[in-house]
């Protein structure tokens, strides 16, 4: 398919305030300075350098504007032409590559006051990896997702007033759009589920999350999770794939890293073990040949990387 160049919006790209900090990077972590009082900051990016490997506890959207950027996300690398957009998870280690020009739209964004909705906690299977968001990979929802972007950089922009809320309601309205299409792109169209046996197994897959969420640490096991929603073995592991477009196993594993990268962050004098038990790991191979498979990197190697901010 063939990419146009897609302009940004004729807008004054000024922020909001006056004497901004730069991006702040120290070792592999990235300290957001959001605007005073607000949980989110965009900037229309036109350096030509590019942003060594790094993670934040914000999530990160990308526009591609002008020319293509090329960033790499654990073993994965995504070039982006113009108006294409990235997804970053929070806590991802991910580089930007220098280009020699061009300009991309460029979102931090707090989401930690969107995880009281359970609509978003059911969202997280999208993002495990990088969402990658073009015309021709999410036909689908590309025009919504690419418009809402512009829409919350007109916001931020403009310097009104409840620009911060008003920019929330549409990262509300994007999230429902990826959420919704990433439900019913993993529904079994074989079967023709009614709209009510639809949101039946939404809400139980919900619940499921939730309680994943709640007893990662604990040695939960494929069994207990098919018991507790009241599916057998069988045709627990086949919906569960559908629905998160993962496995059980990948999943609960993706939580505890998540965990472990939080307790690295939090203590980086904690041994090296304790995190791994309190992640919900019960032996070290388990857990450094799994935090290995979502960060490309040792859990030692990783804390090294974060000890090296302190030097």
């Amino acid at each position: 398919m063939k990419h146009e160049k897609i302009l940004p919006p004729p807008l004054n790209y000024e922020q909001p305030v006056l004497n901004f900090k730069a991006r702040s990077l120290h070792g592999s972590r990235e300290y957001v300075d959001y605007i005073p009082e607000s949980h989110l900051r965009i900037w229309y990016n036109t350096q030509n350098e590019g942003y060594a490997t790094h993670y934040h506890n914000a999530l990160e959207i990308i526009v591609c504007a002008e020319n293509q950027y090329t960033i790499t996300t654990n073993s994965s690398a995504y070039t982006l032409m113009p108006g294409d957009i990235l997804i970053v998870p929070p806590y991802m280690l991910h580089e930007l590559h220098s280009q020699p020009s061009g300009a991309r739209f460029i979102y931090l964004i707090d989401i930690d006051m969107l995880r009281c909705f359970r609509d978003y906690r059911a969202l997280e299977p999208a993002f495990m990896e990088a969402y990658l968001c073009t015309a021709s990979s999410r036909p689908e929802i590309y025009r919504q997702v690419y418009d809402s972007l512009m829409r919350t950089a007109d916001l931020y922009f403009s310097h009104h007033v409840f620009w911060e809320m008003s920019i929330y309601s549409v990262l509300l309205e994007l999230f429902t759009t990826i959420g919704t299409n990433h439900y019913l792109q993993s529904t079994d169209k074989s079967m023709e589920d009614t709209a009510d046996r639809q949101s039946e197994n939404y809400a139980l897959f919900s619940n499921l999350l939730d309680f994943i969420d709640t007893h990662y640490a604990d040695d939960l096991t494929l069994e207990q999770a098919a018991e507790y929603i009241g599916f057998s073995k069988y045709h627990f592991t086949r919906l569960f794939k559908q629905h998160t477009n993962t496995t059980f196993h990948n999943y609960l594993c993706y939580k505890r890293i998540q965990a472990a990268q939080s307790l690295l962050t939090e203590d980086r004098n904690r041994p090296i073990t304790d995190v791994a038990f309190c992640s919900g790991f019960n032996n070290l191979t388990t857990f450094n040949r799994c935090f290995s498979k979502y960060t490309n990197c040792s859990p030692t190697e990783y804390r090294n990387k974060l000890r090296h901010e302190e030097v």
